[in-house]
């Protein structure tokens, strides 16, 4: 996979803090972690906007 490092953060989520006219993230880098379910005991990956599963 290539990096591009001109690459730009959007975000809708307008409750944070660091969300910028509604559509940016004004943060230089991001960690994206699954969210972990306490009902079921598992993490689900599926919570970002741009995920799209990966064909092992």
């Amino acid at each position: 996979m290539e990096h591009n490092y001109d690459q730009s953060i959007g975000c809708e989520v307008k409750s944070c803090r660091f969300n910028e006219r509604g559509a940016h993230c004004s943060l230089s880098k991001i960690c994206v972690r699954p969210a972990h379910n306490t009902a079921t005991g598992r993490e689900n990956e599926s919570l970002c906007g741009s995920y799209e599963h990966k064909d092992w």
